[in-house]
């Protein structure tokens, strides 16, 4: 990144990692959601008093949350992958400018 009287860089092999890793969180979390949404789903055909009001109720409410989360890390990854596209195209426009 950038240190004081040392000019601005980045890394993009260190992007391309963290970019990985978003995505491998987010496929993760989104695999994940899915089989806890089933297992709650089969618990609420078998499960029904005031209790199991409360913990579908809340169930909604994490899911949403979790949801969330998920979407949250796609408008990383997408951010991500596009400054590795911009700081990639910048690297060759200045060698070209360099003629190298």
């Amino acid at each position: 990144m950038s240190v004081p009287g040392e000019g601005y860089s980045v890394d993009l092999s260190r992007l391309d990692e963290v970019t990985a890793r978003i995505r491998a969180f987010k496929g993760f979390v989104t695999d994940h959601l899915a089989t806890l949404d089933d297992q709650a789903e089969e618990l609420s055909a078998s499960w029904s008093s005031e209790a199991a009001a409360a913990y579908d109720l809340a169930h909604r409410e994490w899911l949403t949350g979790a949801k969330e989360v998920r979407d949250g890390l796609e408008v990383l990854e997408s951010a991500a992958r596009t400054a590795h596209g911009n700081y990639q195209a910048a690297v060759t426009a200045n060698l070209r400018m360099l003629g190298l």
